[in-house]
């Protein structure tokens, strides 16, 4: 299988109980949508090897999940996996991704600029932005109107029509 289709979820950072569960922390911009739609994850060996692992059972406990694999019944059977990242093929959303946007650059007629500081309203997402050569940042709502493109891979912020809210 080819890596790039699978999402990284988290990493084994231990096991749990001695009937062969593992506890897997899950990276910080992951959240669960549906646990029981969970039936396979693969785990990346050190040799960088995907190894598909069936699910028996998952549970959620605070930021974790606790997996049980088919066919390791044991605890010894399982530490192998201790420190390894934990993938998984997203093709039913039972994950999704949010994107911390302070890690984000914005662009605007040329001008270069960083997010400083990010904002729910109730509404819309907000970014507060500090373009090059100016001293003072200010709060752009992620909408239609002042966004030409959120660009997730590149984590560029392209806007437009903001010269009012300066």
């Amino acid at each position: 299988m080819e890596n790039k289709n699978l999402l990284s979820i988290g990493k084994i950072v231990n096991t749990f109980g001695i009937k062969g569960a593992v506890k897997i922390a899950l990276e910080k911009s992951i959240e669960v949508n549906d646990i029981n739609g969970i039936k396979l994850l693969f785990i990346e060996n050190t040799n960088n090897v995907i190894i598909p692992k069936q699910v028996e059972s998952i549970s959620m406990q605070k930021s974790h999940l606790v997996v049980y694999f088919k066919e390791h019944n044991h605890i010894n059977e399982v530490e192998i996996f201790k420190g390894k990242k934990v993938k998984y093929l997203n093709d039913n959303d039972a994950f999704s991704i949010f994107y911390d946007l302070t890690y984000y650059s914005v662009v605007y007629n040329k001008q270069n600029g960083k997010v400083i500081e990010t904002m729910f309203n109730g509404n819309h997402d907000l970014v507060k932005v500090l373009l090059e050569n100016e001293e003072k940042a200010f709060w752009v709502p992620l909408v239609d109107v002042y966004t030409n493109d959120i660009d997730d891979e590149s984590r560029i912020i392209t806007l437009k029509n903001i010269e009012g809210l300066k």
